[in-house]
């Protein structure tokens, strides 16, 4: 795995380690406030480039605004990224990112469509890739959860992979061409061609997440 890889994995780590706290409600509402399409669940970002920047280094990493639009009621700006590699530049393509005009805030909403731009883009490269895939839902309403007021059984295992996602799920089902990872609670099935393994994931207790297009069950 090269470099830059490397470091992406361990940003997406550093971010799954914030937990409930690093995740926000995303809510698309019409002039009259009233909420429109469905409710998304992302990354918040002054989170994601603190966990870029202590990766990667502030200095290794960049943006340009290259257009920027401001309509009646909302903002929009188009970033291009450039990442820093072996001294030399890499451009990632661009994206544009939007947000809404509050009480004739235009600032706010011009510097919101900027940082909803970067992320975007930091998403090319799989940067905070589980809001993309729906991971982030389950994770929020796991966190937001009235926890239970016994203290915690004290013979946990420090390995045990419901408690440590970074441990290997031994105990899943064996199917040929599968493996699982553990994200914060959520167990979720990787592999290619899963789709004609779906009643054997069926059977393990895994439900199809449209939204992140992804195999997904809550863990013990």
């Amino acid at each position: 795995m090269a470099p830059l890889q490397e470091q992406i994995c361990l940003i997406n780590e550093r971010l799954r380690s914030f937990g409930i706290e690093s995740i926000q409600e995303i809510k698309m509402t019409d002039r009259e406030g009233k909420q429109i399409g469905q409710i998304k669940y992302g990354y918040r970002p002054q989170y994601v480039f603190d966990s870029v920047n202590e990766i990667l280094g502030p200095e290794n990493w960049r943006y340009e605004l290259t257009k920027e639009e401001i309509y009646e009621n909302q903002a929009v700006a188009e970033i291009t990224l450039f990442l820093k590699i072996n001294d030399a530049w890499l451009c990632k393509g661009s994206h544009k990112g939007q947000m809404q005009i509050v009480k004739g805030n235009v600032g706010d909403a011009q510097k919101g469509a900027i940082t909803d731009a970067i992320q975007k883009c930091m998403s090319l490269v799989s940067i905070g890739s589980d809001s993309y895939k729906g991971l982030l839902k389950y994770v929020y309403q796991q966190g937001t959860k009235k926890t239970s007021t016994q203290p915690p059984p004290r013979n946990i295992h420090p390995l045990d992979p419901s408690t440590d996602p970074s441990v290997p799920l031994s105990i899943m089902p064996k199917i040929a061409g599968v493996t699982f990872e553990n994200r914060q609670g959520v167990i979720v099935a990787i592999g290619d061609h899963l789709f004609d393994k779906k009643e054997l994931l069926k059977a393990a207790g895994f439900q199809w997440d449209k939204t992140g297009k992804s195999w997904l069950k809550k863990a013990a």
